[in-house]
């Protein structure tokens, strides 16, 4: 598939069709532990206030989404895994949740994705980008590999399960 795939901000009126590709991406998963989907709740959060969700377009449909959140002084910021002093936890982002239609996997739409909010997030005065994945999914451990992050760290996240963290300085 020769698609063009535009990536671009999402708004309050995306936030039920990316609510279900997170529950598509969810169902699809052989092994559950390795997807945290947010709520349509939380989704609408990154919106409008703890961040931003990008969206990938393709022949008019929503193909995929980028949430990333700036934690700030969130007990959460991962940033306390690079031993960052309290005005540095300020310039910590997270690449949440990132998920692609089956039908459009393949197409290096999440690399686009996370390109793209890293550009933004640089913009913004942001230097380091950090997120998590499970030790086994290999297809999103590869991805941030590929992007150049680095596993920092490896921890139990999202009630106990088991996360690599990591991070990519920018700026």
């Amino acid at each position: 598939m020769s698609a063009l795939i535009i990536i671009c901000a999402a708004d309050e009126t995306d936030v039920p069709g990316i609510s279900e590709i997170s529950e598509e991406s969810y169902r699809q998963m052989e092994h559950k532990e390795w997807f945290y989907r947010d709520d349509a709740a939380c989704i609408r959060r990154h919106v409008s206030q703890e961040g931003f969700i990008l969206k990938a377009v393709v022949s008019g449909e929503t193909a995929g989404f980028l949430m990333v959140r700036c934690p700030e002084e969130a007990e959460d910021n991962l940033g306390v895994y690079l031993d960052l002093s309290p005005e540095e936890m300020h310039l910590a982002a997270h690449m949440e949740t990132a998920a692609v239609k089956k039908k459009y996997r393949g197409l290096g739409i999440q690399k686009k994705l996370m390109a793209e909010g890293e550009e933004i997030l640089k913009k913004q005065g942001y230097k380091y980008i950090m997120g998590t994945a499970h030790p086994d999914n290999v297809y999103s451990v590869n991805n941030f590999l590929k992007l150049g992050y680095k596993i920092i760290a490896e921890d139990k996240k999202y009630g106990g399960l088991p996360r690599c963290i990591f991070c990519r300085r920018i700026g």
